[in-house]
C-alpha cells in the first residue's frame, strides 16, 4: 500500500446504506478506480456481525424490500449470484437480520473486487484547500492517509447510553443487543441468577423487542414510556396511492402481534406475563426518567431502548462528528462535498399521511440513493479529471 493515495469519492462504512451508496456511485458513471472504501472489518457493519449473532435479531423489514434492492446491485454489478435463503422466502415475510445480511455479504465481497478497499478505522478527516485528507487506522496500528474530494460517512450508530443515579449503583445495566437476540438473552440470563426484574426503559420497536424477549424467557418486566406504541399499518391515500403509516416508527411483524396482545391481555388484567407498565405516559423524556429514579429499586436490572446515538469514532476538522449537523433531504454536512447517509443520517420525509420520519432500513437507504436531490449534490462540481492516481 502506497503512503498516500487520492480519490474521488471515500465512502467510508461497510453496512446496508454504504452498499447503497457505493453501488449507485458506479451506477451513475463514477469509475472503480475514483472510489475508495473503507472500513475495519467489511461485514456489513452491525448488521451482519453483532445484529446477526447466534438466533440474530428479527427483522421489521419485508422480505419482498430486501429483494428488490438486492436485485437492482445485482444488475448493476453484472453479477449472478447464487441462490440464498432469502430468495426462498415469501415476499411478505420477515426475516431474521442474519438471513437478510447473506446477500449483503455476497455484494461486498463484488465491490471489493471492483473497487480499492482499506481495512482500518478512519480516525480524523481535515479539510485542506479543496480536499479532505483522510487518516487511518490500520490493524498493525499503523497509519494511511488518503486524500478525497468527496467523503461519503455511513459509520452507523449504537444504542444510545444511560448513567443511573447513584442509589441504584447496583442495578446493571444489560446491553441492549443482548436482549435483542433471543440465544444471546438466554445466555446471559443463565450466568445472571439474579435476574428476577428488568426494567425496559423505552416505547419504540426496540424497546417492544426487549420486553417481548423478556417476557418470553419468565422475566418479570417493569417498563417505562413516555408515550403509546405505534403500530405501522397499511393504507390508501385518498389519491388511491398505498403506504404504510408509521412505516418507520411503527411496530411491525412478530414484535406488533406479540405486543398488541400483551397490551390487550393487560387491559383484561388476563396477561400470562408479569409486565406493569403503570409509569406510563410521561409528558416528556425528564418525567419519565423521574418515574424511573423513583421506582427502579424494585428492579436488579435494566434495559435503556430510548433510540440511537451517532457512532463517534472520527472527528472532523478536530471537531466530533457527533457535533456536525446536515441538511435531512441533500445530506450535504455544513462543510462542502462532505455528506452522510444510513441509520446515523438519515433523510427527513413527510410520509403521505402527514408524519415527518427518518428514511431508515435497507429499502429506505436505496431510494435515498436515487433521489435526485441526493445524486444532485454527489455530482456537484464533479467532474473526471477529479479522478485520481491510486
Amino acid at each position: 500500500m502506497n503512503n498516500h493515495t487520492k480519490a474521488s469519492f471515500v465512502v467510508i462504512g461497510a453496512g446496508p446504506a454504504a452498499l447503497c451508496a457505493l453501488a449507485k456511485l458506479l451506477e451513475i458513471g463514477i469509475h472503480a478506480n475514483e472510489i475508495t472504501w473503507i472500513d475495519p472489518e467489511f461485514k456489513v457493519g452491525d448488521f451482519g456481525s453483532k445484529l446477526s449473532v447466534g438466533s440474530s435479531v428479527p427483522g421489521n423489514t419485508s422480505v419482498a424490500s430486501y429483494q428488490r434492492v438486492n436485485k437492482a446491485i445485482y444488475k448493476i454489478l453484472v453479477v449472478h449470484p447464487p441462490l440464498f435463503e432469502i430468495d426462498n422466502l415469501a415476499p411478505d415475510v420477515i426475516c431474521s437480520l442474519k438471513i437478510a445480511a447473506e446477500p449483503m455479504q455476497y455484494i461486498t465481497h463484488e465491490l471489493r473486487k471492483r473497487i480499492i478497499s482499506i481495512e482500518g478505522y478512519v480516525t480524523q478527516i481535515q479539510t485542506v484547500a479543496s480536499e479532505f485528507k483522510i487518516e487511518i487506522k490500520l490493524s498493525n496500528n499503523t497509519f494511511h492517509h488518503i486524500s478525497s474530494k468527496r467523503v461519503i460517512i455511513a459509520t452507523g450508530s449504537h444504542p444510545r447510553s444511560i448513567t443511573l443515579a447513584k442509589q441504584h449503583k447496583s442495578i446493571k445495566l444489560i446491553d441492549p443487543n443482548i436482549t435483542f437476540i433471543e440465544s444471546e438473552l438466554k445466555k446471559f440470563l443463565a450466568e445472571q441468577q439474579n435476574a428476577h426484574t428488568i426494567a425496559v426503559i423505552g416505547s419504540s420497536h426496540s424497546a417492544a423487542l426487549a420486553a417481548m424477549h423478556l417476557l418470553q424467557a419468565g422475566v418479570t418486566v417493569h417498563q417505562f414510556m413516555n408515550k403509546d406504541y405505534k403500530y405501522a399499518a397499511p393504507c390508501i391515500s385518498p389519491e388511491g396511492i398505498p403506504y404504510t403509516m408509521y412505516d418507520n416508527t411503527g411496530l411491525k411483524g412478530e414484535v406488533a402481534k406479540f405486543t398488541k396482545k400483551l397490551i390487550s391481555d393487560l387491559q383484561e388484567n388476563k396477561s400470562i406475563y408479569q409486565h406493569k407498565i403503570k409509569y406510563h405516559m410521561g409528558k416528556n423524556t425528564e418525567d419519565v426518567f423521574h418515574l424511573l429514579e423513583n421506582n427502579l429499586h424494585v428492579c436488579s436490572h435494566a434495559v435503556a431502548a430510548i433510540g440511537y446515538e451517532i457512532t463517534d469514532s472520527l472527528s472532523i476538522n478536530n471537531n466530533p462528528i457527533t457535533d456536525m449537523t446536515y441538511n435531512k433531504l441533500t445530506l450535504e454536512f455544513d462543510i462542502p462535498m462532505l455528506y452522510g447517509i444510513g441509520i446515523a443520517f438519515p433523510q427527513e420525509l413527510k410520509a403521505i399521511s402527514g408524519e415527518v420520519e427518518s428514511a431508515v432500513g435497507y429499502g429506505k437507504f436505496w431510494t435515498s440513493v436515487n433521489d435526485k436531490n441526493i445524486l444532485d449534490a454527489w455530482k456537484k462540481n464533479y467532474k473526471k479529471q477529479d479522478k485520481g492516481n491510486h
